[in-house]
């Protein structure tokens, strides 16, 4: 099974597409990268593209594409749905 690290609250919207495909939803807290990569909404903004997109894919998103700019909004969504 699949693991997506994911900030809680969970929408149950997110849930629903988390589960669709095949992740089990843990706290972010917990992911044992997260140390690693200290991400923050205003590094995301300074990201080069083929960094967004591969933690895009780590965080559940099969096949991102578009303009960079979408691709960091999606990914501050994701990580950061507070924001």
């Amino acid at each position: 099974m699949k693991i997506a690290y994911e900030k809680h609250p969970v929408s149950k919207e997110r849930k629903e597409e988390l589960r669709s495909k095949g992740f089990k939803i843990i706290d972010a807290r917990f992911d044992p990268d997260r140390k690693d990569r200290e991400v923050s909404p205003e590094k995301i903004v300074e990201m080069e593209r083929d960094d967004v997109i591969a933690l895009l894919k780590k965080n559940g998103v099969d096949d991102p594409k578009g303009k960079i700019a979408d691709l960091r909004n999606r990914l501050t969504a994701i990580l950061f749905p507070e924001v």
